[in-house]
């Protein structure tokens, strides 16, 4: 048998730590003076049914009010409806969207809830814009569910829009030809003018010779090279763009054995050119 010593020695082991375990209450004694009692702790809070079961016998809860759009702020939007009547009591308000046949619940508030914040998600990246159609149901006690209510629509835009790069503008361009030919040598002056409203980057001018014979041997104030019958001026590394009304000046010289006709078909960064 256990001792009565071993035996009052285990109730008072017990007794501390079930003391240990609350949380003890001031009360006031008859003399005035303080004391400490032990108190159970508070059970921790209930919370509200709100979900979807077997309709109860009774009849589910009216629809609640069509939402209105209190305001929309970013993705959060703000909404209040009028409150439905049950006669099991509402349990929660749920707010659902319904997209592509398909419903979600957004938002879920309380039984005296008749509004209510919430957020939605942002549209797809590079989109404007993307629309919402809410709804609210309830749910009573019993788990049954109400109509859904009227729905609105809640416009969300993007506060980041990717903005597609604008298209170039054209090039538009006038050059002048100007060749002096003596015993089948050549030297040839050209002016480029940039006649279009937004600066041509890292020029490039080519043009055709219409006679065979016609060659390249150097040039200046651009890079020069012939392939065939096209010849190619690129942009020095020192004047690599010409401004809106801006004109560069240009030449070579070289050699031909039929006739020193002037070139054709003349474009700046494959845009024709007019030539003067």
């Amino acid at each position: 048998m256990r001792s009565k010593t071993g035996m009052g020695a285990w109730v008072t082991a017990v007794l501390l730590a079930a003391a240990a375990l609350v949380a003890p209450a001031a009360v006031e004694t008859e003399a005035g003076a303080t004391a400490y009692a032990l108190t159970t702790a508070p059970p921790p809070p209930t919370p509200i049914p709100c979900e979807s079961g077997t309709p109860s016998a009774g009849t589910p809860p009216t629809a609640p009010g069509t939402p209105e759009i209190v305001h929309v702020l970013l993705n959060a939007v703000s909404l209040r409806w009028a409150p439905a009547t049950d006669e099991d009591g509402i349990a929660c308000y749920r707010v659902q969207e319904t997209r592509d046949g398909v419903t979600s619940v957004k938002a879920t508030f309380g039984p005296n809830a008749t509004g209510g914040e919430l957020t939605l998600r942002w549209p797809p990246s590079g989109v404007a814009f993307e629309d919402h159609e809410l709804h609210v149901v309830a749910v009573d006690t019993e788990g049954a569910v109400s109509p859904a209510s009227g729905s609105v629509t809640v416009r969300i835009y993007n506060d980041v829009i990717t903005t597609p790069s604008p298209s170039p503008r054209p090039i538009t361009c006038r050059v002048t030809y100007r060749s002096f030919g003596f015993n089948g040598t050549m030297s040839s002056n050209i002016s480029i003018t940039n006649t279009g409203a937004a600066p041509v980057h890292d020029w490039r001018l080519t043009f055709l010779f219409t006679d065979s014979g016609q060659m390249v041997l150097s040039g200046w104030s651009a890079t020069w090279s012939q392939t065939g019958s096209e010849v190619t001026a690129a942009a020095p590394s020192w004047g690599s763009d010409i401004a809106p009304g801006q004109t560069v000046y240009i030449g070579f010289n070289g050699y031909y054995s039929g006739v020193n006709s002037n070139p054709v078909q003349w474009r700046l960064n494959g845009a024709p050119c007019t030539p003067a």
